[in-house]
């Protein structure tokens, strides 16, 4: 896609998903920041490698916590997922804050509980 063409999408709203041909996953969604959790994001940005290359992504803890305020089947699915793979190095304060700000307490527990 051209680059004019990717930012006439963003600037509309569409988001735009990344993911390595011919596969669905594992994909990146691209799109402008709309509130103080994408900019949160943003500023907070931790560094993936992928293939050798290195991108910025946003904190694990806030990925966490922002999938359990979406609440969808899929988004408790990647909560879950992310929440296992790496629970020994998340910081489980900075985890708690998210959680608190996107008022998901009790999701957070039953995702502690499993």
């Amino acid at each position: 896609m051209p680059l004019a063409e990717m930012y006439d999408n963003l600037s509309s709203g569409t988001h735009i998903w990344v993911a390595p041909e011919p596969e669905m996953s594992p994909r990146l969604e691209v799109k402008f920041p709309g509130d103080e959790f994408d900019r949160a994001s943003l500023s907070n940005a931790i560094s993936a490698t992928i293939d050798g290359d290195t991108i910025p992504i946003g904190p694990l803890e806030l990925q966490i916590a922002y999938k359990l305020a979406l609440g969808g089947r899929t988004d408790l699915e990647d909560a879950a997922h992310l929440y296992t793979l790496f629970g020994e190095t998340l910081s489980s304060a900075r985890l708690e804050d998210w959680v608190e700000k996107l008022d998901t307490e009790a999701e957070y527990a039953r995702l502690t509980d499993l």
